[in-house]
């Protein structure tokens, strides 16, 4: 059985689909035959042709940008009307009973992943999008067995805690997390590539090591223009026949040039593919190490010892401020 991938956004517009085309078209570079890959979005919001869809087709990678779950308007209404009408005749809901829209995600996963060495599932909106029908994107990540690679923002703070975020939806279903691909980042100042890259980076090795920060794509023209097919808007049903995404224009063929460059120069895709190796075999390892006891309270005397020991102020034994320290854990002065 091949691996699988779900790529996740921590929002909307994020930039799956950008990360997805940049993973296929490294995968190409670093060896993989276009037969021995696939893209799929299983569930989706729009039914319009896509740049990544595009690609795929061209290159003779297996691609279905328009799977059996789209997210037309009204479809939530739609399926909780029909759960309120069964109800209300009779049939009972088995606890066990898998929603029928993961199901159809899940069967189109298994099939277009057939022979494949590697499949690219490109998430939906932000983690919990699809979660009021049971098909949230990680309820399809478990029910697919994919590890998650995070497109995350910009910046240091804001780029973590929404990293976190998402990161703890899938660690609360056990699905292993791999890291992240942080896009959009500015070339310099402030909250520039250099900065952004050694502040996450050091977040991850202290408070996640588990999880890496595989690159930052910075700012770009062709991100701005994947950007734009990524806010297409709703549908209002789902394609009886979805169409071919159709051939690639030259300025598609400009933006592929430019994303396949950014990946290279910038993206750890050895990396990547050791830990999705790994985590295939050894998904515990990766949830394990989220500390989740943390979250139930489960904080050991030690552990407060230590954290209280790091925001002593600097001093010489037997200075002010290290009595003051002693005093607040409860240790005597010498």
């Amino acid at each position: 059985v091949g691996h699988r991938l779900l790529v996740a956004g921590d929002r909307s517009h994020a930039g799956k689909s950008t990360v997805s085309l940049g993973l296929l078209s490294a995968l190409l570079e670093a060896g993989y035959m276009p037969s021995e890959l696939a893209y799929i979005k299983p569930a989706t919001q729009c039914v319009s042709s896509t740049l990544t869809a595009r690609f795929c087709e061209e290159r003779g990678i297996a691609c279905e940008h328009i799977g059996p779950v789209v997210f037309y308007r009204g479809f939530t209404r739609a399926f909780l009307d029909e759960q309120a009408r069964a109800s209300e005749q009779g049939a009972h809901k088995s606890v066990d009973a898998v929603p029928l829209p993961l199901a159809k995600c899940v069967a189109a996963v298994a099939r277009i992943s057939e022979g494949k060495r590697l499949t690219v599932i490109d998430g939906v909106g932000y983690p919990a999008v699809g979660s009021i029908v049971g098909c949230s994107s990680a309820d399809v990540a478990v029910a697919c067995r994919a590890p998650v690679l995070i497109v995350g923002k910009s910046g240091i703070g804001d780029a973590v805690d929404s990293f976190n975020l998402c990161a703890r939806y899938f660690e609360a279903q056990r699905v292993p997390v791999l890291g992240a691909i942080f896009n959009k980042v500015p070339a310099s100042g402030f909250y520039g590539l250099a900065k952004c890259r050694h502040y996450l980076r050091l977040y991850m090795a202290t408070s996640r090591p588990r999880q890496r920060v595989y690159g930052l794509l910075p700012q770009h023209a062709a991100l701005e223009s994947m950007a734009a097919e990524e806010g297409c808007g709703f549908s209002f049903k789902h394609p009886e026949k979805p169409e071919s995404a159709g051939p690639l224009s030259e300025d598609d063929r400009r933006v592929v040039d430019a994303i396949s460059e950014l990946f290279d120069a910038h993206v750890d895709i050895k990396a990547l593919l050791a830990d999705l190796d790994r985590a295939h075999l050894h998904p515990s390892e990766w949830w394990q190490a989220s500390s989740l006891t943390l979250y139930a309270g489960e904080v050991s005397a030690e552990a407060t010892r230590r954290a209280l020991d790091a925001v002593d102020a600097p001093a010489q034994p037997g200075g002010h401020a290290d009595a003051a320290g002693k005093r607040r854990r409860g240790g005597a002065e010498p």
